[in-house]
């Protein structure tokens, strides 16, 4: 269901912005460094510095290709994945690694307001050929939560939810078993490691498409896992949106 949520703000509430930028300044989400005073987003040191994904991406997981004339990166050419097709916003380097460990680590949540802005852009370029009934975060165990205190792909879907109109569910799927970090594993420990980790909790049978947020994409083991558990569940199309992916193999 679309929800008119893009009306400018109010005087009041703009007021109240400013005030806030002034007790808080807004910082670089990627070296943390305070920002000019009506500044946003990326410093002018770190913006020259980032990779985006550009118009030349793998058709199914969105990495990018060095070679236009291909549809697909080999990776996707020799696996069957389940999800339907993902997106990237930026190729993942030292920036956007510090960037995502600081919104994920270091309580720097206000970050989730930029990655999840930026996500929307690309959301809403794919909303002109494909209608999206839902987005879910990539759900986190209830131990992590409760150490770590929020989701960060909850926070930047919340952002895009606001953005896009599209409902935000995080009711209907759960991380149930605690698993070992993703990055300490090769391919085929992920898949395994994730095996039985996501479970069901909710109603999905009036959703048709859905969009999975997460902070980054490499081997596509998550997003696969996720994907099967939804298909299983009854939901036909399961498309994927992150803040960064690898480069393709």
């Amino acid at each position: 269901m679309m929800h008119n949520k893009n009306r400018p703000p109010s005087l009041f509430l703009r007021i109240l912005q400013v005030m806030e930028d002034v007790v808080f300044p807004r910082r670089c989400p990627f070296c943390d460094q305070v920002l000019i005073f009506g500044r946003q987003g990326a410093c002018e040191t770190c913006r020259p510095k980032l990779l985006y994904v550009g118009n030349d991406f793998c058709m199914k997981c969105g990495k990018p290709l060095t070679d236009p004339a291909e549809e697909y990166c080999r990776a996707c050419k020799v696996s069957n994945r389940p999800f339907d097709r993902g997106r990237s916003l930026f190729i993942y380097n030292d920036l956007v690694k510090h960037g995502l460990s600081s919104l994920k680590y270091d309580n720097k949540r206000e970050y989730a307001e930029y990655f999840g802005t930026g996500l929307a852009g690309l959301v809403k370029e794919s909303m002109k050929t494909q209608r999206f009934d839902a987005v879910i975060p990539v759900p986190v165990s209830r131990d992590r939560l409760k150490k770590r205190g929020y989701n960060q792909a909850e926070l930047i879907a919340k952002r895009v939810s606001y953005l896009t109109g599209i409902s935000l569910r995080n009711d209907i799927l759960i991380r149930e078993k605690e698993t070992v970090a993703q990055k300490e594993l090769g391919r085929l420990a992920r898949q395994k490691n994730l095996k039985k980790a996501f479970k069901i909790t909710g109603n999905v049978v009036e959703l048709e498409t859905i969009m999975v947020i997460d902070d980054i994409y490499t081997t596509g083991a998550t997003i696969s896992e996720i994907a099967r558990v939804l298909k299983e569940a009854g939901v036909k199309k399961v498309f994927f949106f992150t803040v960064a992916t690898g480069s393709a193999i």
